[in-house]
């Protein structure tokens, strides 16, 4: 007989941890049942899979022992299944099941944020988790804020079968809720019981759809912010670009549509809507009044650091990531095109706006701010209505081009240059914060014989389902970035060996467990990964974490492939130079 011994506490609490890290899914999982359910006719079908879905997570909870999920779960499965019984009972049972689907989303959610805070029953308090909490200094990654696809909803109307199957694919895969709509009316329906983030309006041949006849406001419910419009059409001509324009669409596309330029369009869109809001950086010197301006922006949810010193900008960039730069200006003095040199030499910021506050209306001053590096000025220390607009617009446009400059185009993730700008950021501060970080290299198995059995748009389906793998099961603050050809990096801050090794190995295995449908072909993909540990007492570049992680991706090649190869590394030299 074999003698099993139990998990240890430490072991067990792991296991929970990356149990906890599913609930994301799970919670999106029971939003979209409940709104396809309210969306559709017919009840049976979606009551299902709703009922599915609240068996799986009575189960696997009970399993991991989160006992308040377990059995309101249950309760839930019980009522579906009395509520399939007959189209009378479901009637009758509606509003309860409805509000048990909502406070089983509230646990989930609490139970989820209770990990992220540390404040969980059973937690070590083990500093390098691979947790979603604050850092040691107590401040919450900027990267962490960006608001959940899984927590979005989105709306697809059009007449045209085959292009809502295509959005619907394409959103789906991005871990988005989406509801799709033939028509109007249903849309509108709706939408007076769930708010849409994001609206997607297919126009057909402009015939269809008639944004002339559509107010923006009603995809609006009660109080909630109103959703951001996209619009698709077959037809593509001024006329129907203004018609978009006056509507106020956030983005237009001329159908086919370029998959990638649209989730790119995508991902701007929820930034400029999410919690990781503007960022405004205004230097002034000690004396200048700018107590208005720090209120005006404060009354439009910008968030503004005012700094006094020269000194500080370097490390104010690299930390506060704002998306515009304020700088006071005054003749006589030359800090302010200090300033500007400082920001323009930066090369992550060579192409943030820059605006001049100027004391009065002087064309001679104008003129000195621009040469400089100045992108516009404004006269006075007041920031009126329309000038609040003009720095929302150029903000967003920034971030629109930082997006495509830093996006890999076929993946849609970090391309090479901005993860190692990103990376080389976050191993400055893992020293700062004495905190461990790994760096883990991935090769797609076989890759090149995908490529010659089913060709190379295959290929490229399977590079975008493994990055979409990758960041749909990674936290927000992590990095994941394409390398060269098959190849993705990913660097897991504040993570020690042993946790690191649990999420990826986790991610390798269901990648390996589940084949990938190519044009009704089943293609069967893993991956081989080197993993580094390390707990940085100085200063080190990414090039030479690089270097040790690729020694063990080539340990778990020749052994085979389809593995993780792992090391801690107690000290990493300099290295190559960036």
């Amino acid at each position: 007989m074999v003698d099993v011994k139990p998990l240890d506490d430490d072991k067990f609490e792991r296991i929970r941890k990356i149990y906890v890290d599913s609930f994301p899914e799970k919670i999106q999982t029971l939003k979209s049942c409940w709104a396809s359910l309210m969306a559709s006719r017919e009840f049976e079908k979606p009551l299902k899979q709703l009922r599915l879905e609240a068996h799986r997570i009575s189960g696997s909870s009970g399993s991991h022992n989160f006992d308040d999920i377990h059995l309101l779960a249950s309760r839930l499965d019980s009522n579906i299944v009395a509520a399939l019984a007959e189209q009378s009972a479901w009637i009758s049972n509606k509003e309860l099941i409805g509000n048990q689907v909502q406070a089983l989303v509230d646990l989930l959610q609490h139970q989820l944020l209770n990990y992220s805070s540390g404040k969980n029953n059973n937690s070590h308090n083990n500093d390098h988790s691979h947790g979603y909490g604050d850092n040691e200094e107590g401040t919450t990654r900027l990267d962490s804020l960006q608001l959940s696809h899984r927590e979005l909803l989105i709306f697809l109307v059009s007449h045209r079968p085959a292009e809502l199957s295509l959005l619907s694919s394409l959103l789906a895969g991005r871990g988005f809720t989406v509801l799709s709509f033939g028509n109007m009316e249903r849309a509108q329906n709706t939408a007076k019981s769930l708010a849409p983030s994001i609206v997607v309006l297919d126009l057909g041949d402009a015939e269809q759809i008639d944004l002339q006849t559509i107010s923006k406001h009603e995809f609006q419910s009660g109080d909630s912010q109103p959703p951001a419009y996209i619009v698709t059409s077959r037809r593509d001509d001024a006329v129907i670009r203004k018609l978009a324009i006056k509507f106020g669409v956030e983005a237009f596309f001329a159908t086919p549509i370029n998959t990638h330029n649209f989730s790119s369009t995508l991902d701007v869109i929820l930034e400029t809507r999410s919690d990781n809001g503007f960022r405004v950086l205004l230097i002034a010197r000690q004396d200048a009044p700018v107590a208005n301006i720090e209120q005006a922006l404060e009354n439009e949810d910008i968030s503004c650091r005012t700094i006094h010193a020269v000194e500080s900008i370097t490390d104010q960039l690299v930390n506060f990531k704002p998306d515009l730069v304020l700088i006071t200006y005054h003749k006589g003095r030359d800090y302010w095109a200090n300033s500007a040199g400082m920001i323009r030499l930066h090369e992550s910021y060579f192409n943030i706006p820059v605006i001049f506050l100027l004391e009065n209306e002087c064309a001679e001053s104008k003129l000195e701010a621009l040469q400089v590096g100045a992108d516009d000025c404004i006269c006075g220390y007041q920031l009126e209505a329309e000038q609040i607009q003009i720095l929302k617009q150029r903000i967003m446009r920034f971030r629109r081009a930082n997006h495509l400059i830093t996006t890999d185009s076929l993946t849609g993730t970090l391309n090479r240059d901005a993860f190692f700008d990103r990376a080389n950021e976050e191993l400055s501060l893992a020293v700062r914060r004495k905190e461990n970080i790994c760096l883990a290299m991935i090769d797609v198995d076989y890759f090149k014989q995908i490529n010659d059995a089913y060709g190379h748009v295959a290929g490229d389906y399977v590079l975008r389902h493994i990055s979409e793998c990758l960041n749909n099961r990674l936290r927000r603050s992590d990095l994941v970035g394409r390398y060269a050809g098959d190849e993705f990096l990913v660097l897991l801050p504040d993570t020690d060996l042993e946790n690191a090794c649990l999420v990826l190995n986790m991610i390798r295995k269901n990648l390996t467990s589940q084949n990938i449908s190519i044009n009704d072909l089943e293609v069967q993909v893993s991956i081989s990964l080197g993993l580094i540990a390390v707990k940085p007492t100085e200063v080190i570049n990414i090039e030479t974490f690089i270097i040790e992680a690729d020694k063990k991706l080539y340990e778990a090649k020749v052994a085979g492939r389809n593995m993780l190869m792992a090391s801690m590394m107690q000290s990493l030299k300099t290295g190559i130079k960036k």
